[in-house]
């Protein structure tokens, strides 16, 4: 049965998707709504808000805007059944956090720090085709992002080059006009700030192959970046960047690709690339990643969960299993004597 009022916290990456994906199945099983957009993008909200204010009855989807604190008074009010949020960790977090005193349930969908091996068998030019737009779209502002390439060190060299290639490549547009473009600027000055601050304390062993820098000219555009020679503990590996940069680190063996690639605090999303399917099913269960993507990366269905582990967050969008987060199991037993 649905569990009544559900708070809902949306992140500014995909701020009409990402409204989407709680609202819809939250309202389907029956409960009703109140959702605080994120504070850098909340017209798209306000704009379905006033749609469906249209159709559905008076306070079955509601909006409040506001900062991080409103989301977190969201999830520490009484009223609501559950609290969720698609965010940083941090934030996720902090939505727990005020969630706790209440025991309300929570809905976690977190960073991501999605690792890419690609073996040496792989198709390593569809492979580079793939990688760079699973890891620049968007500018990189996604939890799911190919950001994170582990590859075999004997084919290693000729893939950080095949990868510079397609990043060189890559237009990024400076307005909505300009629709070849793969990418546009990142959200705020702050998220500028944050991804170039990656690079001012850059390890000296770290190569950057190309990019790596500030667009010239207004806006909040950072150039497409590859980033190779990176050890596992550094920061560009160890934290999200959120921004259109790639790293690469070489491994040997499976099992070092396998230590590297769980190597980290999130566990989202994960792809193995190699023409071996046995491998690819061992790398599969060995990752410990809540999505495994097989020779592609970044596909997402709605007949599929999207969830991750660790502290990527719980809980599922996406998928009957999305909806099911939504509802409560109670148990009616009756005498018929």
């Amino acid at each position: 049965e649905p569990l009544g009022v559900c708070a809902q916290v949306t992140p500014w990456n995909y701020p009409l998707l990402m409204a989407v994906w709680k609202w819809a199945p939250a309202i389907s099983a029956g409960n009703t709504v109140v959702l605080k957009p994120s504070e850098t993008t909340p017209a798209s909200t306000l704009l379905l808000a006033e749609i469906m204010g249209g159709i559905l009855p008076p306070g079955v989807f509601n909006v409040i805007c506001g900062e991080g604190d409103t989301g977190a008074l969201l999830a520490a009010h009484d009223t609501p059944a559950l609290a969720s949020i698609t965010g940083s960790v941090n934030a996720g977090k902090a939505v727990a956090e005020a969630a706790a005193h209440s025991l309300k349930r929570v809905h976690l969908e977190l960073g991501g720090k999605a690792p890419v091996v690609v073996f040496d068998d792989a198709d390593l030019e569809q492979a580079a085709e793939v990688i760079h737009i699973g890891g620049f779209f968007n500018a990189g502002q996604d939890c799911t992002a190919a950001t994170r390439v582990i590859c075999q060190e004997n084919v290693y060299d000729d893939f950080v080059a095949r990868l510079a290639e397609k990043a060189k490549a890559v237009k990024v547009g400076r307005t909505p006009e300009d629709s070849d473009a793969l990418y546009g600027p990142l959200n705020s000055e702050r998220q500028l700030k944050t991804v170039s601050a990656f690079f001012d304390t850059k390890p000296d062993h770290a190569r950057i192959v190309t990019g790596g820098t500030q667009l010239e000219g207004p806006g909040f555009f950072f150039a497409p970046t590859v980033v190779a020679d990176l050890k596992q503990d550094d920061d560009m590996i160890q934290n999200e960047i959120f921004g259109p940069v790639i790293t690469v680190q070489k491994f040997s063996t499976d099992d070092e690709a396998v230590s590297m690639a769980n190597g980290v605090v999130y566990g989202l999303a994960s792809s193995v690339w190699t023409k071996d399917h046995g491998r690819a099913m061992r790398m599969s269960r060995a990752f410990d990643f809540g999505c495994v993507w097989i020779n592609t990366h970044i596909p997402l269905v709605a007949e599929m969960p999207h969830g991750g582990f660790k502290q990527s967050g719980y809980g599922k969008d996406l998928s009957s299993y999305g909806f099911e987060d939504y509802t409560r199991i109670k148990h009616i037993m009756t005498n018929l004597e």
